[in-house]
């Protein structure tokens, strides 16, 4: 799409969903029959998490908790206008421990004491369309003991290991393999068997992966045999991206300088590498 079309479009709809906030009333932003949803946010970003957490409330399937996790606790008690709109109609804001961006899954995860049903992530800087978390959960359902990913890359491999992340491709719908690593920032439907084989391990990824969630949820989803499928409809045209901040981003970090590749090394064993290899 001409950039100019894609940033008319992005334009319109953070106004409609601006609009949406600020009209919504007391319409529920969750519903009983959907799955739960966990996002988090931090610093400025906090400002326009709403944006994105109102694109998901706005979908045909709702889900069934909303939550945003927030390592500042002024945030907490003192939510933004948008997100304190959002509170009023069923969303949780709660405070976590400042895990980066696994703080978008891992506090869930310690939160339930077993886990009887699946957890989508999403990122704060996405505008998601109508049918998402729909789309998402209908492909979930073909085979709920896998994982689920609305975008995922292949892992190709190089001199019996893992070849270098800038060579892993972006792949379309694709079945279930090891050699699928889920890269969640657009969903990540996450099993029980796979939440409850992440609890009590905060002192694994923060030692190995702090920084990159994908490649320490891959380790596990590959160790659980949760490893995900990913559903590959929709592109840069239906999940509008909102740069936000002036800092550097996970991609620059873990990508444009090597992260990925470093923790990587630091997170995956040799018994996880072999049994990515051994996939089709």
């Amino acid at each position: 799409m001409h950039t100019l079309a894609l940033a008319a479009r992005k334009a319109a709809r953070i106004s409609t969903l601006r609009l949406r906030n600020a009209t919504a009333g007391t319409h529920a932003c969750v519903a009983d029959e959907g799955p739960v949803v966990s996002m988090t946010s931090y610093g400025e970003r906090i400002a326009s998490a709403h944006l994105a957490l109102e694109s998901i409330a706005a979908g045909s399937l709702r889900p069934g908790r909303l939550i945003l996790w927030l390592d500042d606790e002024r945030a907490v008690r003192a939510p933004t206008p948008g997100l304190r709109r959002l509170i009023g109609r069923g969303l949780e804001v709660r405070h976590a421990e400042d895990d980066g961006p696994h703080k978008k899954y891992y506090p869930y995860v310690q939160s339930e004491r077993i886990h009887r049903v699946p957890l989508v992530t999403a990122d704060d800087d996405w505008l998601f369309p109508r049918r998402w978390l729909e789309t998402l959960v209908r492909a979930h359902a073909v085979d709920p003991s896998t994982n689920t990913t609305h975008r995922a890359r292949h892992i190709p491999l190089l001199d019996g290991g893992v070849a270098p992340y800038a060579e892993w491709d972006r792949i379309g719908a694709r079945g279930a393999s090891p050699r699928n690593l889920a890269t969640g920032g657009w969903g990540h439907v996450m099993t029980p068997r796979m939440l409850d084989a992440l609890r009590g391990r905060h002192h694994e990824f923060r030692a190995t992966a702090p920084r990159a969630d994908d490649i320490w949820l891959h380790r596990v989803a590959v160790e659980s045999g949760t490893a995900p499928k990913s559903v590959g409809r929709y592109d840069h045209r239906h999940i509008l991206h909102v740069p936000i901040g002036s800092g550097p981003t996970l991609a620059e970090t873990n990508v444009d300088d090597g992260g990925n590749d470093r923790q990587v090394a630091a997170a995956w064993t040799p018994d996880v590498i072999a049994r990515i290899a051994a996939a089709a």
